[in-house]
């Protein structure tokens, strides 16, 4: 064997383990992370599966029995006389017991289907929603770096003031607490950033070496929450439901069929030699055919038929609970949408300029030397505070707005 046959083998497997120890790099947006997750989710790559359980009951359902074949043979032991009988029997329906059945599973496979494309639309949801908190915290990280560097710029005015004279080490002290509390909840966005990445790489279906990034920015709302009143009739969990019902009513018609068991028809053909002294052996040849009635008299399938009618009523009223949970769902985050697009318009319209109009005039007035540098960086740290408080609001609405996209089976009108 050559050195080229043995070496072969010994760099695959040095490239796999090369391979294995690279992490993979994704960079998604929240658009492509939903699509993303739906192909490579593994979670609902198992879920489907139950589809294609569905249909193989429904492939089974609806069958007749197979038919029965008997053999029987006697002979006698003194003699030469014996008979055999060939015997075949096949059971059949009397109601529309297989119709039904048919029609249950048929129902269910429906049902299966509308659960998968649920499943999706919650994965959806999931996604995005960890996206925006993805980005959210990007955001904050960034402006946390702007808030230590303004506190540190002026903890270290304050320390020259300090060893002049013109201020107390006290607000020095209380001012190196603040950047300390701070740094810390520079850490806890760090690792909160950190969690958000390893739920985002279970929902995609990605391995944890995988670095993932969520590209793109959260875009302020575009218009007012008012409208139409909620209808997500079409959502997935709720066609589901319907088609459970559906199967519940169905089922109930097939357990009240089956009161009746399946008839038997059947046919026999019989050979049978005697011997009668002094004549000769006698053959003889008979076909027969059979039917057979079963009486329902100690059956009638009373506890089945109890038992599917409940089960119809239960899916009923989960159906209706579902449709009111649905339309609240919707409105709650409706409602939510409405109260952070008005925190948000109060912050981009009023706040905000005027702590930037705040912090520009002081910064004049102290270049002209009537204001001291504290005022302008005290001025600087609460238009900070105000730009974190408006990122968290801008959060909350994207998140509410894909709440809102989702629970009418709609895709959300702004995508961040």
């Amino acid at each position: 064997m050559s050195l080229r046959f043995l070496l072969l083998p010994i760099l695959s497997a040095a490239s796999q383990a090369i391979a294995a120890t690279v992490p993979l790099t994704l960079a998604l947006t929240p658009e492509a992370s939903v699509e993303y997750a739906i192909k490579h989710n593994t979670s609902l790559s198992a879920a489907r599966l139950t589809v294609e359980e569905a249909r193989g009951r429904l492939n089974q359902s609806g069958r007749l029995s197979n038919p029965e074949l008997d053999l029987e043979v006697q002979k006698n032991t003194r003699g030469r006389e014996g008979s055999a009988m060939i015997t075949l029997n096949q059971r059949f329906p009397l109601t529309g017991r297989l119709r039904l059945e048919k029609a249950v599973s048929r129902t269910l496979l429906a049902a299966a289907e509308s659960e998968i494309r649920d499943a999706e639309r919650k994965l959806a949801a999931e996604v995005r929603s960890a996206s925006v908190k993805r980005i959210t915290l990007r955001e904050q990280n960034n402006l946390r770096s702007n808030q230590l560097s303004n506190i540190r710029e002026l903890l270290t005015h304050l320390r020259k003031l300090v060893q002049s004279g013109e201020c107390s080490p006290v607000d020095a002290l209380q001012t190196e607490l603040e950047l300390n509390q701070l740094e810390i909840e520079s850490l806890r966005l760090q690792a909160d950033d950190e969690r958000l990445a390893s739920e985002l790489r279970t929902l995609l279906g990605a391995s944890s070496q995988t670095q993932l990034q969520i590209i793109g920015t959260l875009t302020p709302p575009k218009e007012s929450a008012s409208g139409s009143p909620e209808n997500p009739s079409q959502r997935a969990d709720i066609q589901a439901a319907q088609f459970r019902s559906e199967a519940a009513r169905i089922s109930l018609s097939e357990q009240q069929a089956r009161r009746l068991e399946d008839v038997s028809f059947g046919m026999s053909y019989t050979n049978e030699k005697t011997l009668d002294d002094p004549n000769p052996i006698q053959k003889d040849r008979r076909i027969g055919f059979r039917f057979s009635v079963p009486l329902p008299l100690w059956n009638p399938n009373s506890g089945r038929i109890q038992e599917a009618s409940a089960a119809a009523t239960k899916a009923e009223k989960e159906l209706y609970s579902l449709r009111l949970q649905a339309v609240e769902e919707a409105s709650a985050a409706k409602r939510a949408m409405a109260v952070y697009s008005k925190i948000l318009n109060e912050l981009d319209s009023s706040v905000l300029p005027k702590a930037q109009q705040l912090e520009e005039q002081l910064r004049n007035h102290h270049a002209s030397g009537q204001t001291p540098l504290l005022e302008v960086l005290r001025a600087r740290s609460r238009r900070l505070d105000l730009q974190g408080q408006r990122l968290d609001a801008l959060r909350d609405y994207h998140i509410a707005l894909i709440q809102h996209s989702y629970a009418t089976n709609q895709q959300p009108s702004s995508n961040p």
